[in-house]
């Protein structure tokens, strides 16, 4: 058994790999590739973790008459719960609870006839 430890097996791994910066070349590559693929778990992750926060609404409200527009393919029935995220001079952008097309820019002459 050989007392020289860590330098025996670095000065043997560095000989198989065809000497000292190969050896180095490697760990270095392999510390950047598996560096980057963690930061890039953790990032998407996060991405994940942020995007699922819930929206903040301006207020929520139920549909009180059938309403549609076709050209966006929006349908609102009776019952249905729509929340309005945001709102900018006629331009009202809205969420309908269930649907998998969310969000809609609608006006707000459509949304005072079918909401209230």
């Amino acid at each position: 058994m050989s007392n020289l430890g860590w330098y025996q097996w670095i000065t043997t791994a560095s000989k198989k790999v065809g000497g000292p910066l190969n050896l180095l070349a490697i760990i270095g590559g392999s510390c950047l590739a598996v560096g980057g693929t963690v930061g890039s778990v953790i990032t998407n992750k996060y991405r994940d973790i942020k995007d699922k926060k819930e929206l903040k609404t301006l207020g929520t409200y139920s549909v009180k008459k059938d309403a549609e527009i076709k050209k966006i393919k929006l349908v609102l029935k009776t019952g249905d719960q729509i929340a309005i995220l945001a709102a900018d001079d006629d331009s009202i952008l809205i969420v309908k609870n269930g649907d998998e097309d969310n969000p809609y820019f609608v006006s707000a002459n459509f949304l005072m006839v079918s909401v209230e």
